[in-house]
């Protein structure tokens, strides 16, 4: 169905008022609006210190190629970044200048040139010495040959071009590191303690059912799932901001401030333990789809285990809860007890009662035992990621008769 005029023109006046919207939410609180327009004021000013700078100290009177390396450094999203790239784009742009001396001294010819420039440029670029920058290789040529033409074979301003370089990634590289760099830990810290969150309302929600219904209800599955899936990725997510806010205190200032906590410290082992958790809980609510097919098979899992899989859920929720109020918890300088020690323990209970039941033990085979084996898999795997310790082996099988 096409969408009707009226919603084509609210459509419309969404996206022209979307830049005013962004503006005030920037204006408003700190957050991704407001950074990024902080990263776009420091790279304007970034080019015009550029810009200035080269023409005082080369005397060039058009030194377009220092605010254009001024402005890619800064608008990289950590001071590191920068510092990183500023030697890759040098080696880019110096490539792109002698490219572009050497075909216009070999060729003469404008169009010759462009067309050799960009083929060469772009098979230099794809070294890896340039990294993901060697497309700029060709488009630095190619601009030199286009713009300067035959004077783009002069070796004096191929030398000016290369300064022009060197005096625009200084300016950037100066600008981002003591001009508010960015630092990324509330936002790592936000997605984390989001996700954890939800992680641990999911498994929360999954035990008051199970515990209520005393089954699997396949509608409830399958939401379990769909919801577990998405949280994985979100977790995954999470991981990356963490590394993000790790990588922006590398070579910043603000790092030498007391108030500003290490995250490779408090975020990182948190962040790598929520991430396995999620993917244990999408293999968890796999286990419970497949309990809620069996069961409408008239192969439900255990009463005794329901109610006491039930709890051992609750007790990674509660667990997934002490991160997301304390991320320090699974820090190595922490001295408490991991969160999951509760879990451990019951983890342990269900394992020695589960034992009892095994094929076995008793000689009768169960269709939903192998079910309830997958979910205490996949929890057991969630325990071990939050503790760092395993449940204890419970012997299994017949128990040995005494030849008295």
């Amino acid at each position: 169905m096409a969408p009707t005029p009226r919603t084509l023109a609210r459509r419309a006046r969404r996206q022209v008022l979307r830049p005013a919207w962004f503006l005030a939410r920037a204006g408003r609180a700190s957050g991704p609006e407001r950074e990024a327009v902080v990263q776009a004021a420091k790279a304007a000013a970034a080019a015009g210190a550029a810009w200035l700078l080269a023409r005082w100290v080369l005397q060039a009177p058009q030194p377009f190629l220092a605010p254009y390396a001024a402005v890619f450094l800064v608008v990289q999203v950590t001071v590191y970044r920068s510092v990183r790239d500023a030697g890759q784009q040098l080696a880019v742009v110096a490539t792109g200048v002698l490219l572009a001396l050497g075909v216009t001294l070999l060729t003469g010819s404008v169009v010759v040139g462009l067309v050799l420039v960009v083929l060469v440029g772009l098979l230099l670029g794809r070294l890896r010495v340039f990294g993901e920058h060697g497309q700029w290789v060709a488009v630095t040529a190619l601009i030199l040959v286009g713009q300067a033409g035959p004077a783009a074979s002069s070796p004096v301003e191929a030398v000016v071009r290369l300064a022009e370089i060197a005096v625009g990634a200084a300016v950037g590289v100066v600008v981002n590191m003591l001009v508010l760099p960015p630092v990324y830990q509330r936002d790592a810290a936000a997605a984390l303690t989001g996700v954890t969150a939800r992680l641990a309302d999911l498994l929360r929600g999954m035990a008051a059912a199970l515990r209520e219904d005393q089954e699997a209800r396949s509608d409830l599955a399958h939401d379990w799932r769909h919801r577990a899936r998405a949280l994985d990725g979100e977790a995954r997510r999470a991981r990356d901001s963490v590394a993000w806010a790790r990588e922006s205190l590398r070579l910043n200032p603000l790092r030498r401030r007391p108030r500003t906590p290490s995250p490779s410290a408090v975020l990182v082992p948190a962040a790598d333990a929520v991430v396995e958790v999620a993917a244990h809980v999408h293999d968890l609510c796999e286990a419970v789809v497949d309990a809620a097919e069996d069961a409408a098979e008239d192969a439900a899992m255990d009463p005794l285990f329901v109610g006491s899989f039930a709890d051992l859920l609750d007790h990674l929720g509660e667990a997934l809860e002490e991160i997301r109020d304390d991320p320090g918890a699974l820090s190595p300088r922490s001295d408490r007890s991991p969160p999951g020690s509760a879990a451990l323990e019951l983890m342990t209970a269900v394992h020695r009662d589960a034992a009892r039941r095994l094929p076995g033990s008793s000689g009768e085979v169960r269709a939903g035992w192998s079910v309830e084996g997958a979910l205490l898999n996949a929890a057991q795997r969630a325990v071990v990621d939050l503790t760092g310790r395993r449940p204890p082996r419970t012997p299994t099988g017949p128990t040995p008769r005494s030849d008295a």
